[in-house]
């Protein structure tokens, strides 16, 4: 839940209080390196399933170079790279990465800052590092070292993001002090590259509250948003057994009421909240913008007040949705962000959440004048 200081849906300009531990100190301008950095990463879109997918599994797509200059026509103006480095690290204490994966990394970065397009890096569904990071900090260093090494020449719209979604063991307390440490070793040979970081669970709004940052002033914390998840992840099966209700529309209420499917056997929260999908009033529905504009006032509030600009990392909605809801969904979202001044990149370009249809080689129904079109 949020921080007990501020309830989600009050006044964040007027009602908000730091609660974040002492160690984290407010730095007084909003003018420092990072600030100047976060105008590069205002409307992006990951390069999801792509670079992070293990060598061998077949569930990845590819991104061919004239995708850089679409991504750049559309209207982003930046892509986030998700890269699964630890599956090429060596054994310690070295864990040496294979010079496959920089070449790949290497092709993904050069052809969108050929294309005027910003670029963030990061370490992706780094399992060990979520069950064990005690044990996994020696390869998280590691890589962190080589990574910025190879990179130390790139210019500067090339940013680094230290871990996405850490979870599990890897809680905010426990990254604090190795955000810590990896920022000090990409400092060695980047002193001005801009760096991201986010909260532990899975990248919550709701972790903000418990981050810790050295006083590093070329740092954007990034956080993820998927509000509301019954329906941005409806007929996930990957996504646990509460989303597998179909059907859900943005915004609610439905004109005809959802009926739950019984065969789905759905647990008492997920039909307690289609009960109030199918009849609360749009200013109110779950299925909505209520479920998120509360969220991200209070990141602009948490990040004015810290001075550390924010960057929504993640959001999305699975193309089980209907195309029209859909479109609703990602137009919402982006208002908000618009409204709070938060630079986002949507997940994601060509994959299970596209924006982009390889085959009629154009963007998914509504979705160029959702991001791009009518503030």
């Amino acid at each position: 839940m949020a921080a007990a200081t501020l309830a989600w849906g009050e006044d964040t300009a007027t009602n908000f209080t730091p609660d974040n531990p002492p160690g984290m100190t407010p730095i007084a301008s909003h003018n420092t390196r990072a600030y100047q950095a976060a105008k590069w990463f205002m409307h992006g879109a990951n390069l999801g399933d792509y670079l992070e997918v293990p060598p061998g599994e077949k569930w990845g797509v590819t991104i061919p170079e004239e995708d850089f200059v679409k991504i750049r026509a559309q209207g982003f103006d930046h892509v986030r790279v998700p890269v699964g480095w630890q599956h090429y690290a060596g054994p310690g204490p070295d864990y040496q990465l294979s010079p496959a994966i920089f070449s790949r990394v290497d092709y993904a970065i050069t052809n969108a800052l050929k294309n005027s397009l910003a670029v963030i890096i990061n370490i992706h569904l780094f399992d060990q590092l979520d069950q064990d990071p005690t044990n996994t900090t020696p390869e998280f260093l590691a890589i962190w070292k080589q990574v910025a090494a190879h990179y130390r020449g790139f210019p500067p719209r090339l940013a680094f993001e230290l871990d996405n979604e850490p979870h599990e063991n890897a809680t905010t307390a426990v990254m604090n002090p190795l955000y810590a440490r990896a920022i000090a070793e990409i400092r060695k040979t980047n002193p001005r590259r801009t760096i991201f970081v986010e909260p532990g669970g899975w990248g919550s709004i709701h972790e903000l509250k418990n981050l810790v940052l050295p006083p590093d002033e070329n740092v954007i914390v990034s956080v993820h948003c998927y509000d509301p998840f019954y329906f941005t992840h409806q007929g996930a099966t990957w996504a646990g057994p509460d989303p597998r209700q179909t059907g859900i529309q943005f915004p609610g209420p439905p004109a005809k009421p959802l009926v739950p499917d019984p065969t789905l056997d759905l647990h008492p929260w997920v039909t307690k909240w289609i009960g109030e999908y199918n009849t609360l009033p749009a200013d109110q529905n779950p299925s909505g913008p209520v479920a998120f504009t509360a969220e991200l006032k209070y990141v602009r509030a948490w990040s004015d007040h810290y001075g550390r600009p924010v960057h929504l990392g993640e959001f999305g909605c699975f193309i089980t949705a209907d195309p029209k809801s859909r479109a609703n969904y990602y137009g919402a979202m982006r208002r908000v962000c618009n409204e709070e001044n938060i630079g986002w990149a949507i997940w994601d370009w060509n994959a299970n959440f596209r924006y982009w249809n390889e085959q009629k080689n154009q963007p998914m129904p509504g979705m160029q004048e959702a991001l791009f079109g009518k503030p």
